[in-house]
């Protein structure tokens, strides 16, 4: 019997997980004579070609893992399967195991659904079609019989799953980013997601998560992200993963591989900071979400969280210097008006992470928050991602308000490439930062422009509220900094004999200059990064005098 296990990643630089996990499943537990092929592409990719792939494969039984981001494309390429192949097709993953009842109601084209893990549960229902056996005896599988839709009990799994990392896994990874797991099943039970309702909390052998670390260390990787929703739950066996990196690292581990860590910032102890803290730069990335710092609507939504110790512990991660932080707010929670989402983003910024994250609440199926619309009550898209539009606390204008400062929040800070003006803006021009990124956001409406047309829109907007000489230096440093110099509007540029003088000073390397003789400084960005001019780290402004006499 013939199996393809699909999926549609949202981009080509993830590696999804979930395929190769299923085929290490049927590969270890099928009785049945399968031959399985692991296929996978992106939404953006051409989808008619992917389908002729599978096509001539000629398959017994497609299978396809589904997600917010893939679904509606799926079901398109399932729909023109199930009419140029004989074959059955089974749908698996979040998207469609809370309301496989009605997946299989509203397309006739799909066989099959499947709830729940998938290791042992699809290599079950493979043999039980391959053996012509009674459905009944499958796990978690939702099918059709005699014009009814009939639902079979999940089977509940402890210990570790069979490990997906074969060199099949890593001849198709190809450099992307790799996933890993070393637990499955969440601590919390927050309204808006299904990582807590999924399964109970439980942990894999520590011996198999560090061989699989070490595996995917030296894949060719640059970026190893676990996928632990609370990576410290427990916070003794997250010290010994980190030690055990830290240990490894520039010998089993090679340089240059960073580990993605999804942590509850508010639970870190002293230990786990220690170890953070001694880290090389560059080696962990950690994501926080803080989601809110309304008190009400935390716990109203079941999020346990300390938010004082919370904002302790960023500042003191960031701090350190060495990680790139990444923290996460959602607009559209229960009980979070205008006011109080201003109020959870200045306080989220100001902690200075590399990255704030600006989300919408998402109405999953199997969330809370979506099962229980009278203690949740919001409007929101019947559309994949099923974003919130409105809530009683938020309108819908001030939602499209929040997504054009979001886009703002991007281009302006979260890509790093024009952080000296918001600081200068913050700083000597009197704005917050939500409103910063709001009233900019909205007063480009989003538009997509080139980075040269969008230096001047940043110029013209902020001019009345700023010097204009320091707005444009800011403005030029950043796009140096960025190495975006091609693209420095030339009005903010003035080239003078002084700037022919300081350019010959730096013959002997790939430097940027930029002169700003009003202000007697000279910025100076090294594009070939020589930490050598004097003692410079970053580019640095020096004074005027330092090249001329």
């Amino acid at each position: 019997m013939k199996v393809i296990l699909g999926c549609l990643n949202s981009k080509y630089i993830h590696a999804s997980l979930a395929p190769w996990c299923l085929k290490a499943g049927v590969d270890t537990y099928c009785k049945a004579d399968t031959n399985v092929i692991v296929l996978e592409s992106t939404i953006n990719s051409d989808l008619d070609e992917y389908i002729d792939v599978i096509i001539n494969e000629k398959p017994d039984v497609v299978c396809f893992s589904c997600y917010i981001w893939n679904i509606e494309k799926t079901l398109c390429i399932c729909k023109k399967l199930k009419y140029s192949l004989n074959c059955k097709i089974i749908l698996g993953g979040p998207e469609v195991s809370y309301r496989a009842q009605n997946v299989l109601q509203n397309y006739d084209f799909i066989d099959f659904v499947l709830s729940g893990e998938g290791e042992e549960s699809l290599p079950k229902l493979i043999d039980i079609l391959y053996f012509n056996q009674d459905l009944k005896n499958a796990y978690g599988l939702t099918y059709r019989k005699n014009d009814k839709l009939l639902q079979t009990d999940e089977k509940v799994y402890t210990g570790t799953p069979v490990s997906p990392y074969t060199d099949e896994f890593f001849e198709n990874l190809r450099g992307r980013i790799c996933y890993i797991e070393t637990s499955r099943g969440c601590p919390y039970k927050c309204a808006f997601c299904l990582s807590g309702r999924c399964s109970p909390l439980r942990f894999f052998d520590m011996d198999i998560v560090k061989e699989n670390i070490l595996k995917l260390s030296n894949s060719g990787t640059k970026t190893v992200k676990f996928v632990d929703r609370t990576f410290n739950a427990n916070p003794k066996r997250a010290n010994e993963i980190l030690l055990f990196i830290l240990s490894n690292y520039k010998s089993a581990i090679p340089t240059g591989v960073c580990f993605h860590f999804e942590i509850a910032g508010d639970i870190l102890t002293e230990e786990t900071f220690a170890l953070l803290q001694s880290a090389p730069k560059g080696l962990f990335q950690l994501e926080i979400g803080m989601q809110s710092f309304n008190e009400d609507t935390l716990k109203t939504i079941n999020r346990k969280t300390n938010t004082t110790r919370l904002k302790e512990n960023i500042k003191r991660l960031v701090s350190f210097g060495n990680m790139h932080i990444h923290i996460d707010l959602i607009a559209g929670l229960t009980g979070e008006n205008m006011q109080s989402f201003e109020n959870s983003f200045d306080i989220g910024f100001s902690l200075k992470p590399n990255m704030l994250q600006l989300g919408f609440l998402k109405l999953l199926y199997g969330a809370d928050m979506r099962e229980n619309p009278e203690k949740y009550p919001c409007e929101y898209s019947d559309k994949p991602p099923y974003e919130v539009t409105s809530t009683p606390w938020l309108t819908a204008g001030e939602i499209v308000k929040i997504k054009k400062g979001e886009d703002a929040l991007e281009r302006l800070y979260n890509s790093g490439k024009f952080l000296y003006t918001v600081e200068y803006l913050l700083t000597d021009c009197g704005f917050t930062p939500f409103k910063l990124f709001m009233n900019f956001g909205n007063h480009v409406d989003g538009t997509k422009m080139p980075l040269s047309q969008y230096a001047l829109h940043i110029f013209d907007y902020f001019k009345t509220r700023a010097d204009e000489d320091i707005l444009k230096e800011n403005i030029v440093c950043d796009m140096m900094e960025s190495g975006c110099s091609s693209h420095i509007p030339k009005s903010f540029l003035i080239y003078s004999p002084i700037h022919k003088k300081i350019k010959q000073y730096f013959a002997d390397g790939n430097y940027k200059i930029a002169i700003f003789e009003k202000s007697n400084k000279v910025f100076v960005v090294n594009q070939n990064g020589d930490k050598n001019l004097f003692g410079r780290v970053e580019g640095k402004f020096y004074p005027l005098e330092n090249f001329v006499q």
